[in-house]
């Protein structure tokens, strides 16, 4: 027999089962505070937009944040090891040890916890943009450390939403939504890194938003291609891949 919260919520879970989640549209999120004032275009979801279907319909406690949270854990191990098109309801609820009938008081179904985990992903991307558009104490062009703190952070995120970003292109097919999603992301990311990039000195034509966009590319498939040989994320690295950025953007000297 089920728990008291599974009954009592069995209704509302079974009414939710076919609805999508509610995720933040682009451009509707409130920049945070600190964010200059200049036109940028802000990140498209935050941590508060990451939930299922049925869980946005009520308020929840402690515990159930505990429990949603260990769903969303859960899904990202089945998707690592089984990727996204071969997992199941099933698989998630294994994992997370706890039952069909709790998995849908918080999400309608896989798409669902996937539309949950790609918004919390673009959320915590935040940091990474809010980084990129503040400035250097000085106001003078970014230092090696600047790039090598950015870098290791995007790292971090990378490497804790590895599923995601191994196979992004690929699951865009699954919702519209999640296209908007990943390319205000990606685009906000990419623009925030083009006003880092300090004047060519060379000669040569640049495009700064070009420019921004084939990094945040190089640094997707790095981690990618690193993994996939079977070599380590670790210092050696994130250091030789900021020095690399570092002299193609800001100071071939360095």
């Amino acid at each position: 027999m089920g728990s008291p919260e599974v009954q009592s919520d069995a209704a509302t879970a079974t009414k939710a089962a076919r609805r999508p989640a509610r995720v933040a549209k682009p451009g509707t999120t409130k920049a945070p505070e600190g964010t200059p004032p200049d036109g940028s275009r802000s990140l498209p979801a935050s941590e508060a937009d990451a939930v299922g279907a049925p869980a946005s319909k009520r308020v929840l406690r402690s515990q159930g944040r505990r429990t949603m949270r260990k769903l969303l854990d859960a899904a990202m191990v089945a998707f690592d090891e089984r990727g996204y098109h071969n997992t199941r309801v099933n698989d998630v609820v294994e994992i997370a040890k706890t039952s069909h009938g709790t998995f849908y008081l918080y999400f309608s179904n896989k798409e669902d916890l996937l539309r949950a985990l790609v918004t919390e992903a673009a959320g915590e991307a935040q940091s990474l943009y809010d980084a990129l558009n503040t400035l250097p104490a000085d106001r003078g062009k970014p230092q090696w450390e600047d790039v090598h703190r950015w870098v290791t952070a995007f790292s971090e995120l990378w490497q804790r939403y590895a599923p995601l970003f191994r196979a992004w292109t690929d699951l865009t097919g699954i919702d519209p939504e999640l296209v908007d999603i990943m390319r205000d992301t990606f685009t906000a990311l990419s623009g925030a890194l083009a006003k880092q990039i300090w004047p060519d000195s060379s000669g040569h034509f640049m495009d700064p938003d070009v420019a921004g966009m084939a990094t945040l590319a190089m640094l997707d498939r790095f981690h990618y291609f690193l993994e996939f040989v079977g070599r380590p994320i670790d210092e050696a690295a994130l250091e030789t891949m900021t020095t690399m950025v570092y002299r193609a953007f800001v100071d071939p000297n360095a």
